[in-house]
């Protein structure tokens, strides 16, 4: 196999995002994951598609399915190496949640999620003294944390992180005896490495624990992920259900386990392959009496997803102490509308939709609505969500039957996006987000209380990152989720002390900024991402917006290097708006000349091999041609960039070698193409005093081959240039 540096990966996700949206497909995504079909010979499995060709260069391995980057990422990629280091996989649905981004680059947000979340750019205020990170010793390799139960008096929280070797998600089992200290347990077991894995929901029954998500034994291709089960006596072993279509379905994924008096129940859907290239989903239930032998007794309506999104179904499952189980997710109502759903069952066997119809969980604008969690307490059932990802979604029922939505206008949750995850305490309610996959809000993990379900109090900000799950205990809250560092997001678990609902501690913002403070890409400069900026900006418009002659440059390159921003062609786009200064902070100085430069990425079949052409070339600035080689992956040096990667360039006629770096503003918009800033960054031989940059983009060539696609100027032996 392959090493990472060669790798070329592409994935083609179904399920675009609307036409209108102005985000990146796994950003915009709303609803969480749950199933994916991959097919390595490439062959056309699902339609509408919407290519998203994800490198590496390097080793880095992001998290956010997803949740992208991206957050969200927002999918979880359950991909296997190709012996010649491509994998091409086509992917049935995008909404599952999932941290997890692959790139030659650090970060944004898969692949979650969702998803990946959105990565902070300014400090956050002081908060009270009320969470703390811990466990970090032991995470910090381990990319996210999707769910997380009581076990005896401790905890146990599940995850996952790249594979090393077939580079498939591997399954992550993390236990505390307090909460506080934390392991790792069975990291090279067989059931939690083969293949696929990504657990999503866990719980105490069984032999002792039973875990469900999906996977996919298989290291050949294609592989087929399905609904899958782990069961374990302590954590430290696992065994791990196999393929049954009759009982797990051709495709999908379980989403949450629990333990009810009839019996263990799992909640999810499953999908399958339509004879006519369609998907058919469906919301589905699972029963075991032991955790080892599972039947499926439910499933829902199907859904055909040829033209439109997948649904993921039930996500969550509670009950009350008169035995009956609610459960809560998404489906569709009978305008053809994504809304939030929720189910009954009174055996675990029989299950019937309640309200399908009901404008308590549909939107007033037609946004997708995703119910993530719900709990109960002696008030009733609280359920938490969001509405396209951008508005605080909770519901109440006193009686799992009849739900009303909570009226969030008043509250402090502000542009928060999403609730991932409530939790009930002795007298009232704890909830935090946002959710790592489905997150399009611009948020930090905080936590919420409320003594009713109606009244929430902001109560703590933790910090940048995402938040899947929530457990309050007799003296702890403890919220488990995923954080950004080194470039790469890791697993992290927050805990503190249980407090009274009915007096909370005070907000920790100013009582002057009744919202939180932005903490995404905009932060730095109050502007809308350049990446996710609509077509049709002027030069003007731009200037006028404050954004950088760098942004300025980023967003002509993505649209095609319009004419409408460079209307000499002379390749310096904008240049009536922006001062000389800013041009040649860009592109060098006035001596610099012209250069389009083209090279091949790391696991093509052409090799590393780059073309230029140009003035430059043609006086002697560069050479012609040569071979380039990954070099690494840094923190970006423009405002408002989300990473940097650099190559170095050996010039095939031995006049000497440049490195040449490219800070990225957008992360997989159509195509999975990025677009960037580059600059010479330092040189060899006859390049020792080479300079200049410009703008640049990969992507497709007009041979569908994966190239990095620069165009600016170049100068060299000039201190002013």
């Amino acid at each position: 196999m392959t090493s990472r540096d060669n790798l070329l990966r592409r994935v083609t996700i179904a399920n675009p995002v609307p036409a209108d949206s102005d985000l990146p497909d796994e950003l915009a995504d709303s609803r969480p994951p749950v199933v994916l079909l991959i097919d390595e010979s490439n062959s056309p499995i699902a339609r509408p598609k919407v290519s998203v060709t994800r490198k590496w260069r390097g080793p880095a391995i992001a998290a956010a399915a997803a949740i992208i980057v991206a957050v969200a990422i927002s999918v979880p990629l359950l991909l296997g190496g190709g012996q010649d280091g491509t994998t091409t996989a086509d992917i049935a649905l995008t909404t599952i949640p999932v941290v997890a981004t692959t790139t030659r680059h650090p970060p944004a947000t898969t692949l979650p999620p969702t998803t990946v979340p959105v990565v902070p750019t300014t400090a956050l205020p002081p908060a009270p003294d009320l969470m703390q990170r811990v466990g970090a010793d032991v995470m910090q390799p381990v990319v996210g944390l999707f769910a997380m139960t009581e076990f005896g008096s401790g905890l146990v929280a599940v995850g996952f992180d790249p594979g090393e070797e077939d580079l498939r998600q591997n399954g992550v089992i993390f236990m505390s005896d307090d909460g506080v200290t934390w392991t790792r347990l069975a990291e090279n077991d067989p059931a939690l490495t083969l293949g696929g894995v990504l657990i999503y929901g866990i719980t105490e029954g069984g032999p002792g624990l039973v875990a469900v998500g999906m996977g996919c034994e298989d290291d050949t291709a294609p592989c087929l992920s399905h609904p899958t089960v782990w069961t374990s006596v302590d954590g430290t072993e696992w065994t791990r259900s196999g393929a049954d279509p009759d009982v797990f379905g051709e495709g999908g994924a379980m989403l949450d386990v629990m333990v009810t008096d009839h019996g263990i129940i799992a909640v999810g859907s499953t999908m399958e392959v339509g004879s006519d290239e369609t998907f058919l989903s469906r919301s589905a239930v699972w029963f075991s009496p032991d955790g080892a032998d599972w039947s499926r007794v439910w499933d829902g309506d199907p859904f055909d997803t040829e033209e439109s999104r997948f649904i993921p179904g039930i996500m969550a499952v509670t009950a009350d102490p008169a035995g009956l189980i609610v459960g809560v997710g998404t489906a569709e109502n009978d305008l053809g509308e994504f809304v939030g759903a929720a189910w009954v069952s009174t055996d675990g066997q029989s299950w019937e939709r309640v309200e399908p119809n009901s404008s308590e969980f549909g939107s007033d604008t037609g946004a997708d609505v995703t119910v993530f969690d719900v709990t109960w307490s002696s008030a009733g059932f609280i359920a938490v969500g969001t509405e396209d990802g951008t508005e605080v979604a909770i519901w109440q029922s006193t009686d799992g039957r009849s739900w009303n939505r909570v009226e969030t206008t008043e509250e402090t949750f502000g542009r928060m996006g999403t609730l991932s995850s409530v939790a009930t305490l002795e007298s009232g309610f704890v909830a935090t987000g946002p959710h790592g996959f489905a997150n399009r809000g611009e948020r930090p993990v905080t936590l919420w209380t409320s003594p009713d379900g109606s009244t929430w109090n902001r109560v703590h900000v933790i910090g940048a990152g995402y938040a899947m799950s929530v457990v309050a205990t007799d003296d702890t809250i403890t919220v488990a989720g995923g954080m950004p560092g080194d470039f790469n997001f890791h697993a992290a678990v927050w805990a503190g002390p249980v407090f009274d609902p009915g007096a909370p501690p005070s907000d920790p913002l100013p009582a002057t900024d009744p919202q939180p403070p932005e903490v995404d890409e905009e932060a730095s400069t109050g502007l809308t991402p350049i990446g996710t900026l609509e077509a049709g900006r002027s030069c003007e418009q731009l200037a006028a917006a404050s954004y950088s002659y760098a942004e300025a440059v980023s967003y002509w390159v993505r649209y095609d290097r319009s004419t409408d921003l460079d209307p000499d062609g002379n390749g310096l786009p904008c240049e009536d708006d922006y001062s000389a200064v800013d041009i040649a902070e860009v592109y060098g100085g006035p001596d610099s000349m012209s250069v389009h430069i083209v090279s091949a990425l790391p696991g093509d079949s052409e090799g590393r091999i780059f073309e230029n052409t140009g003035p430059a070339v043609d006086a002697g600035v560069i050479c012609p041609t040569g071979t380039t080689e990954f070099l690494n992956n840094n923190p970006p040096t423009r405002s408002g960039a989300l990473y940097r990667w650099e190559d170095r360039f050996t010039c095939g006629d031995g006049s000497g070698t440049f490195i040449l770096g490219t800070d990225v503003f957008i992360f997989v918009e159509s195509g999975g193409t990025e677009y960037g800033i580059w600059n010479i960054v330092s040189g060899t031989g006859a390049y020792e005093s080479l300079t200049g940059g410009g703008g640049g983009r990969t992507g497709p060539g007009d041979a569908d081959a994966w190239a990095d696609d620069l165009v600016g100027r170049l100068a060299s032996g000039t201190e002013e240039n």
